[in-house]
């Protein structure tokens, strides 16, 4: 993808809410094929984070809404952009790497 921007998802567990929704698994892995999503993961108790790369906050916003936490009414997100000026790869454990090349 050539271009964008980066957004923080910021996903907070609905007071009661269940378990995870396994489909949100899926959701998260078509965002890695649509190479939208930088990385992510769980935080905590029950709330989790993940961070996009979008043309635009209008789509940023729209692809977190159609994540099964929240259109299940299970998570509530927030979306903010995130001028996000390096990562170092040195850092990042090979195993958690995406690599479809």
């Amino acid at each position: 993808m050539n271009g964008g921007s980066y957004f923080l998802v910021l996903l907070t567990a609905a007071p009661g809410a269940g378990p995870r929704r396994p489909d949100h698994e899926t959701f998260v892995d078509s965002l890695v094929d649509r190479q939208l999503v930088l990385l992510g993961g769980p935080l905590g108790e029950g709330d989790a984070a993940y961070v996009l790369r979008c043309g635009s906050l209008a789509e940023a916003r729209d692809v977190a809404a159609a994540d099964p936490l929240v259109t299940s009414g299970a998570c509530a997100a927030v979306v903010t952009p995130w001028d996000l000026v390096g990562v170092d790869l040195r850092l990042v454990d090979p195993d958690l790497v995406v690599d479809d090349g």
